[in-house]
């Protein structure tokens, strides 16, 4: 019987420590000691040459693990990402658009919220759930970016953390598990499958990130000036507003005293786009969906030149935004038009009756 060849990279957090105090592990393999392992399934293990709390993780050393994960595409069948849980969907999210839909194989980026050495640890059952489900996935031909979590599969392109202690710490907003992990393997709706024409084009790997991106949380009590400054410094290319409802910003005016100037966040908007700042809307909610449109708010936003994120998840809005900057950085429309088209499942869909 041929082996089903996996390649698991240990990048470290939480899953990635033994030992008390707590301490990076010497190597993935020390890791592996004791994990019920599929009897045809053959392991190789390496460990990343920066191993650290994902906390720290930046996104140009998911640059470097995507391509260490690229090297090796063509000699495995399945790959998966030991890491930490803070930022699993920050990275989750980024392999998505780093590879997008030229990944036909299965890659699983998986944390624990304990250590292997702690009594009760999750450390075990993730990491054997998550080879069986590599196993799986091989054998029906299930391809793409995805997360165990204890015993459900979740797409990794809407990954959401939602607990701190709770094992069961991920979920995807809007979509269900795309397979679960029971005595058999069950597959739900959602999984992507291998793509013939794709798979013997081979793997691709898209990097380009701006990194002077950053999210402001905005209520009708926060002070606009916060985007001036940035503005004024030319510290941004890129900011992501959080709102409310469908993308409504409020338009109160706030007086700043020091430069005796009077505007709202209407005006602000307007005044980073006449700079060359891109204004991202997002939405806050788990079924949001940012409709500039729908309000007044949300339509003066959009004529003073702010983008719609559509449904993006806060990690994959990130992420997707960063790249789409770095690929047309004076071409709102082309953000725009890339931003609302559903590459990878990262948007929700259907759409609403309005009649």
């Amino acid at each position: 019987m041929e082996k089903i060849k996996i390649y698991v990279l240990n990048t470290g957090g939480t899953l990635g420590m033994v030992g008390n105090p707590l301490r990076a592990a010497k190597s993935a393999a020390e890791l592996i000691e004791g994990v019920p392992v599929p009897k045809d399934v053959e392991l190789t293990m390496e460990d990343f040459k920066i191993r650290q709390d994902s906390t720290n993780l930046l996104h140009a050393e998911r640059v470097m693990i995507a391509r260490q994960l690229a090297t090796n595409y063509l000699n495995f069948d399945a790959f998966v990402v030991m890491h930490g849980t803070d930022s699993l969907a920050e990275t989750t999210a980024a392999f998505s658009i780093f590879f997008k839909r030229s990944l036909q194989k299965p890659l699983i980026v998986v944390g624990a919220q304990m250590t292997k050495d702690e009594v009760g640890s999750d450390v075990q059952m993730q990491l054997s759930n998550t080879f069986r489900i590599c196993a799986a996935f091989h054998r029906n031909k299930a391809v793409g970016v995805y997360n165990v979590c204890i015993g459900d599969v979740w797409d990794g392109s809407r990954l959401k953390k939602r607990a701190e202690s709770n094992f069961m710490a991920f979920y995807t907003p809007g979509r269900n598990p795309v397979a679960r992990v029971w005595p058999h393997v069950h597959f739900e709706e959602g999984i992507r499958y291998k793509n013939p024409i794709l798979a013997v084009q081979n793997l691709r790997l898209d990097t380009e990130f701006e990194k002077k991106v950053g999210t402001i949380r905005v209520s009708a009590d926060t002070p606009p000036w916060m985007l001036m400054d940035m503005i004024e410094h030319a510290r941004l290319k890129g900011v992501i507003l959080e709102c409310k409802g469908a993308g409504q910003i409020p338009n109160r005016e706030w007086t700043d005293y020091k430069t005796d100037t009077t505007y709202s966040w209407i005006d602000a908007i307007a005044a980073a786009t006449k700079a060359g700042i891109h204004v991202g809307i997002l939405s806050p909610f788990e079924d949001g969906r940012v409709i500039l449109d729908r309000y007044e708010l949300g339509a003066l936003a959009k004529e003073a030149g702010a983008i719609s994120l559509e449904s993006l998840t806060p990690d994959m809005a990130d992420v997707k935004f960063r790249h789409a900057i770095a690929l047309w950085p004076d071409d709102r429309d082309r953000i725009q038009q890339f931003i609302s088209t559903n590459i990878i499942g990262e948007l929700l869909t259907g759409i609403e009756d309005e009649g």
